[in-house]
């Protein structure tokens, strides 16, 4: 029965991460209907919380399925999933899955530095797979460093917003819930 009760809890988990990625993803802007991208935050988060690959696999196929569909939606021409910018932008995410894994204490020095540096990788990983391998037409114009510092304050102001907001909810649910102060210690 225990066994039943954590799958269950695990998918409502998923399910929530999901809708999150949803919401925050499909324009990856911030408009009166959409919040900046969360999914790094999110994909971070759930490898606090859901510790096996399987839950990992899942995110970035939902990733990977609304990607596909926001595309389609708003008709983007010149952009698809298979290049190879989109393979190192999808690598962000099992990295920043092996980082939450590797966060053993819970506590504000831990949980800022291996935030700042999941952030910090993922966008020169990000950005820079896309400045090289996509992006053909500024990159002629500008320099890396250039175009890393043009995008750097956008990114990286939204997600350490998330990773705020993902640490002082963890943080408020442990709390009041004895059960969920020992979740973040490995297997």
């Amino acid at each position: 029965m225990k066994i039943f009760k954590n799958n269950v809890n695990n998918l409502l988990i998923l399910s929530a991460l999901l809708f999150f990625i949803f919401l925050t993803r499909f324009s990856h802007e911030l408009t009166a209907f959409a919040l900046p991208d969360a999914s790094l935050i999110i994909v971070f988060a759930a490898g606090i919380v859901l510790k096996e690959m399987k839950y990992l696999g899942s995110l970035v196929l939902g990733i990977i399925c609304l990607d596909n569909f926001a595309i389609y939606h708003h008709s983007y021409q010149d952009i698809n999933l298979f290049n190879s910018s989109y393979f190192f932008h999808l690598a962000i995410y099992p990295m920043a899955w092996w980082f939450a894994q590797k966060l053993k204490l819970f506590d504000l020095l831990n949980f800022s530095t291996v935030i700042l540096i999941t952030i910090s990788l993922g966008f020169v990983i990000s950005y820079g797979g896309y400045f090289y391998l996509f992006d053909t037409a500024s990159s002629n114009s500008l320099s890396l460093l250039s175009y890393l510092g043009n995008n750097f304050s956008s990114y990286f102001l939204t997600n350490i917003i998330y990773a705020g907001l993902f640490y002082l909810g963890f943080k408020l649910l442990a709390k009041f819930n004895p059960t969920v102060r020992n979740i973040y210690v490995g297997k």
